[in-house]
């Protein structure tokens, strides 16, 4: 009788044991899955659709700027399990490419054709109190009145003036995803059955420590400094135009700083693609950084439009060899 109750005792300890382990394993399986971030499924583009932000994710990013608010240091957010191309995190090629002789600007028929469309559609600049914005996360708005869009639009109307035929692409990329948007932007370009003569990415950049001056003042207006970017697309099968788009940035870069000098910073050279396979010629282009205003990024503007329309218009015959010459005074 007593040796029946003490293996009838050492079952139920042994019972309560497994019964305890059972549910630490499964504590365990729900904590991570709930740690786990989600992964958008969806890559296609939708015109205009913003999408909401984890709001973890957006309160972090707030938390961080606010840490670096006196260096306005922007905190680039890129989710796990996604593509890694992003200009702000891709590495930067080590070689520079020799310039080629023969690389002339496109022949039009009537106005040179240019797109101009946002990978970075949420990409905005400092606010200020005269001019506030409802902010996605730290500089970052679905407010095309206050984002880079607004800068894509000043340039439009600019060239428009000036005798181009223009079509500005206001589609969200960015969506949910900051790190597939250049999936969905591939995928707008490839809706468009016309070719242009210009592809133009255009872009806010994010500021840095120790980055050079955001702000150059120009005609007695405070001007934010713009970057040429090209890719070299390591890793693709199918290449960017990367010779002629680098022959094409160098030579603007040079009419920019000719007529403001020291506007426009020099090329980078990145080992990323950027779309820049879509066509002749492709450039992605920085337009201040966060530390900027909006209104800086808006009077680059008029400098960019000027330069273009000498290139593409008033000089369309010469190489951009010739015109890298006689920019440099050659």
């Amino acid at each position: 009788m007593v040796k029946f109750k003490v293996i009838k005792g050492s079952q139920l300890l042994l019972g309560a044991a497994i019964a305890l382990l059972v549910l630490v394993v499964c504590a365990l399986v729900v904590r991570y899955a709930l740690s786990r971030p989600a992964v958008s499924t969806s890559v296609g583009p939708t015109v205009r659709t913003v999408s909401q932000v984890n709001g973890a994710e957006a309160n972090n990013a707030f938390a961080l700027s606010a840490e670096k608010s006196a260096r306005n240091v922007e905190i680039v957010v890129v989710r796990s399990g996604s593509l890694p191309e992003n200009e702000h995190t891709d590495e930067t090629a080590a070689d520079i490419l020799v310039l080629p002789q023969n690389t002339v600007m496109p022949a039009t028929e009537a106005s040179p054709k240019v797109l101009i469309y946002h990978t970075h559609t949420h990409e905005a600049y400092e606010q200020t109190k005269s001019d506030p914005y409802t902010a996605l996360e730290a500089w970052r708005t679905a407010d095309e009145s206050h984002s880079v869009v607004r800068v894509g639009a000043e340039l439009a109307q600019l060239l428009t003036q000036r005798g181009f035929e223009v079509v500005h692409d206001k589609t969200d990329h960015e969506q949910n995803d900051l790190s597939t948007a250049y999936l969905r932007s591939e995928k707008t370009l490839n809706g468009y059955t016309e070719a242009f003569d210009l592809y133009i990415d255009l872009h806010r950049d994010a500021y840095l420590d120790g980055m050079e001056s955001t702000a150059l003042t120009v005609n007695g207006e405070s001007c934010a400094r713009m970057m040429m970017l090209v890719g070299k697309g390591d890793n693709f099968t199918t290449k960017p135009y990367y010779q002629e788009n680098y022959a094409f940035a160098t030579a603007l870069t040079e009419k920019i700083n000719v007529l403001s000098p020291g506007l426009c910073k020099d090329v980078l050279v990145k080992t990323k693609r950027y779309n820049q396979h879509i066509g002749v010629y492709a450039l992605l282009i920085e337009v201040g950084t966060n530390k900027n205003t909006l209104q800086e990024a808006l009077n680059s503007m008029p400098v960019l439009a000027d330069a273009l329309t000498e290139m593409m218009i008033l000089k369309p015959d010469q190489s951009l060899q010739e015109m890298r010459l006689n920019a440099m005074g050659g």
